[in-house]
């Protein structure tokens, strides 16, 4: 790369909750002019999240501990994280105006429990950033700037990240819904059933919930169909209930540990056998509960695992193949659970490809 002239510039294409705090973190850490090419509104993909409220992030005490929360990228995040942490972000967010606060199950929120209110504190954040309204689609026409971060995760856009020579691992869904095979019982639509592991929410053709989108993610990469089975009613607390109820039938008494409803669906004929005449079979055929699942249902808190792949970057976010181009956000193979786990994956890996940028520029002063 030549050396930049007397105003550097920096373009960031997407102006998504990683390319925002990356243009914030360029102003911070350097001098550069910064463009930022977006080709909808600023900060629209922030407004649904944590249902309009903006779980920012998740309490954290150790990265090892919370990089597990990402099914995608979990080694490579070590690095980016001993740079720019959870208390870095909330501190960084406090230094614009954003005061934060957290809940009783450790996900953070702007205090203002807004993401509208949010987005814009962070878009008045910006004081040498110019927001251009363009639809980058060919990487050639950013060549007159010194410095390139792509920072969109959208399937459609990582036809740019692969016109720059780099690797794209091919997206599928995760964090969403599951539709399930037609010869699956006829769940109760909207009942909840809460598990060990989280609650699950039927809906009309499949399961959603908390607990299906951490499954969802994990089986991002698997084809369809397959099988889901999870613990349903401990058999020896069921033998316990049977007994101390001989007169009631099998579905009352399973209804003590699941939703009437759905133990109607679960049971179906067998739902009006007395306790005294059920048998370990039955007992046993209640212990887990198995799902055939046949695809995704596009509901929920959909995020896309795939990217630019991680080995052809380094713990800068800065590309191996061409030292002018950054990644970073969802445009990287990295995918987390629920919970504030992804956007803390696109402020942490904004700040390293700004803080890249900026040794970057250092080096090249040496020269």
């Amino acid at each position: 790369m030549t050396k930049p002239q007397n105003n550097p510039r920096a373009v960031i294409v997407g102006a998504g909750p990683a390319g925002v705090y990356c243009a914030l973190a360029l102003e911070k850490l350097t001098n550069l002019n910064i463009d930022i090419c977006e080709k909808s509104s600023p900060l629209k993909t922030l407004l649904p999240t944590g249902g309009g409220r903006c779980n920012l992030t998740h309490a954290a005490d150790d990265i090892t501990d919370f990089a597990k929360n990402y099914p995608r990228g979990e080694k490579f995040l070590y690095s980016i994280f001993s740079r720019h942490f959870v208390t870095d972000s909330l501190g960084f967010f406090s230094s614009i105006g954003i005061k934060t606060y957290m809940q009783q199950d450790e996900r953070y929120f702007p205090l203002s429990n807004s993401s509208k209110d949010m987005r814009q504190k962070m878009l008045n954040a910006l004081k040498r950033t110019k927001i251009i309204k363009q639809n980058i689609t060919n990487i050639n026409q950013l060549k007159n700037y010194d410095y390139i971060i792509i920072s969109t995760g959208a399937k459609d856009n990582f036809n740019l990240a692969s016109q720059t020579g780099h690797t794209i691992i091919p997206p599928k869904p995760a964090l969403c819904g599951l539709k399930l095979s037609e010869n699956s019982p006829k769940y109760p639509e909207g009942v909840v059933l809460n598990t060990p592991q989280g609650n699950i929410l039927f809906t009309k053709d499949g399961i959603s919930g908390p607990l299906i989108y951490k499954i969802s993610s994990l089986n991002a990469r698997n084809n369809f169909p397959y099988d889901i089975t999870l613990p349903l009613i401990s058999p020896e607390d069921l033998t316990n209930a049977l007994k101390q109820n001989p007169k009631k039938s099998l579905g009352s008494v399973t209804s003590q540990f699941i939703p009437k409803s759905l133990a109607h669906a679960i049971l179906g004929d067998n739902y009006n056998i007395k306790s005294a005449e059920v048998n370990k079979s039955q007992i046993r055929s209640l212990a887990n509960i198995t799902f055939s699942v046949t695809n995704t249902d596009n509901k929920g808190e959909i995020v896309t695992s795939g990217g630019v792949k991680l080995d052809e970057t380094n713990n800068f976010c800065q590309s191996k193949i061409n030292p002018k181009i950054f990644f970073c956000g969802e445009v990287m193979d990295i995918d987390g659970f629920c919970g504030g786990y992804n956007l803390q994956n696109c402020w942490s890996s904004a700040y390293c490809a700004a803080l890249g940028i900026k040794n970057h520029l250092t080096q090249i002063k040496k020269l």
